[in-house]
């Protein structure tokens, strides 16, 4: 019998096919054993906003010239970078410069003289502005008088949602009481502050100057002001901390009634001072990734047992006043209008960053120039991306939405059903079409998400065009 030939298109479609169950297997998980220990050999990563084509540098203060006079659309949050630490901490990969006490009104001078730049202009006034982010680096370091400036600036240049979420980030070391008082008094009305353990050894040997009896009394002095909502952040894996360590940090956190806590699971960025501390033999080794797992399962046990909420995989909030805005914002891609030396932002379809290097920072401010490092059209997925990282950090991903957000993401969720039952095999999801991460899912949400989005653009690639 002579075997007929198969028209063009369905030898091309049998080849994508192929490719595409190819390609997703690679982004399959263990199905064995734990989940929550042994899904993945790795963890994934992922960072707000999707960029593609990076703009000439002489094209792009006319470009962002002309972003400024387009109308915003949709939430939108602030963000304004301090780049300044008092020391590196050992874990720490974003030192960048070190805090003198004569940095703070130059820098916060600048600052102003920057956000009053876009303040008149379409981008700046069409829509209301959500939330505000104080992020560093160590905001804190500033001088209260500095902080309360900034606050005030931005509150009188800008036009603030009602109900906007203001945060200022901070550390306990040189974070008194002035301080505090002053960034209240101008209207900030949430602190994060990064803690990462309550245990002075493991504090100390982490690079942090204040004892975890210091950091108890930091906390309650912020709760019992009443005037904010006060978040901590915990990072679970630290060398030297143990299961009774971490134990006591979550029981700290319940204990003080504070009002949102963050449960990060460690990075060990490679060149960082921890990575090579540990390399040398100068420190403990950080715990591996299967026992992280545990540890997160015990820290989402022990909050949902004392009545906290998950508001996204790392976040919990005790009560109503905990909102986590800028974070749910900024990671589902709205756009974030950016201030100061590293800072990065989205707008109107167009991601950018303003210079790290503090001295042309200083001299383009000067001249009357925004200092951009770069700025990258928005890559044409970021639609349908963003609804994988907004679902994803919601923990509940609605893949009808996913397809709806790009012309040629239609049927992706069919075509990644074999990834889907994987997961669910692996006990990560439940669900197909709405997908529900669980208590493991949640623990491997950026791998999660790395995946689908690898799948997504696979699937993309593999369509006619």
């Amino acid at each position: 019998m002579t075997r007929l030939a198969l028209p063009r298109h369905t030898e091309q479609q049998e080849s994508n096919q192929s490719q595409l169950m190819h390609g997703l297997h690679s982004l399959f998980a263990e199905t064995t054993g734990s989940p929550i220990q042994n899904a993945f050999k790795k963890r994934g990563s992922h960072m707000p906003g999707s960029a593609s084509k990076e703009v000439p540098e002489d094209e792009r203060q006319q470009l962002f010239a002309r972003l400024k006079t387009q109308k915003r659309q949709g939430p939108a949050v602030m963000y304004l970078h301090v780049p300044y630490c008092a020391n590196h901490c050992l874990f720490c990969g974003f030192y960048r410069n070190k805090w003198t006490e004569d940095s703070s009104a130059p820098y916060t001078d600048a600052l102003i003289k920057e956000l009053r730049m876009m303040a008149d202009t379409e981008a700046g006034q069409s829509a209301p502005i959500n939330a505000v982010y104080f992020g560093g680096g160590t905001p804190t370091a500033l001088h209260a008088k500095d902080l309360a400036r900034l606050i005030r600036e931005i509150r009188y240049l800008y036009p603030l949602a009602p109900d906007c979420e203001i945060t200022v980030e901070g550390r306990i070391f040189h974070f008194d009481d002035a301080k505090v008082d002053a960034c209240l008094d101008a209207g900030a009305n949430r602190f994060s502050t990064g803690v990462q353990s309550f245990n002075t050894r493991v504090r100390q040997r982490m690079g942090r100057k204040a004892s975890g009896e210091e950091a108890r009394r930091f906390f309650e002095g912020l709760r019992d002001r009443n005037r904010a909502a006060i978040v901590c952040d915990l990072i679970l894996g630290l060398p030297y901390q143990d299961d009774e360590v971490w134990h006591n940090d979550l029981q700290t956190v319940i204990d003080l009634e504070l009002d949102g806590v963050d449960l990060y699971t460690l990075a060990v960025f490679p060149g960082s001072p921890l990575s090579r501390s540990i390399e040398k033999g100068k420190c403990e080794a950080t715990r591996p990734l299967p026992e992280q797992g545990l540890m997160y399962q015990h820290g989402l046990e022990f909050l949902d047992q004392h009545g906290w909420r998950q508001l996204s995989s790392s976040h919990w909030g005790r009560r109503t006043r905990e909102r986590n805005l800028y974070n749910g914002l900024v990671k589902s891609g709205s756009d974030c209008l950016a201030f100061g030396s590293g800072s990065g932002g989205n707008l109107n379809g167009y991601s950018y960053g303003v210079t790290g290097d503090l001295a042309a920072y200083f001299d383009q401010i000067e001249n009357g120039l925004k200092p951009l490092s770069r700025i990258q059209a928005q890559d044409p997925l970021a639609p349908a991306l963003n609804e994988l990282a907004g679902g994803i950090e919601n923990m509940r991903l609605d893949l009808a939405l996913v397809e709806a957000a790009h012309p040629l993401a239609g049927g992706f969720k069919d075509t990644a059903l074999q990834l889907l039952e994987n997961w669910q095999a692996a006990g990560l999801i439940e669900g197909s079409a709405v997908i529900k991460l669980t208590t493991a899912g949640k623990f491997w949400h950026q791998t999660l998400l790395t995946n689908l989005k690898l799948a997504l653009r696979h699937h993309i690639s593999l369509q006619p065009s």
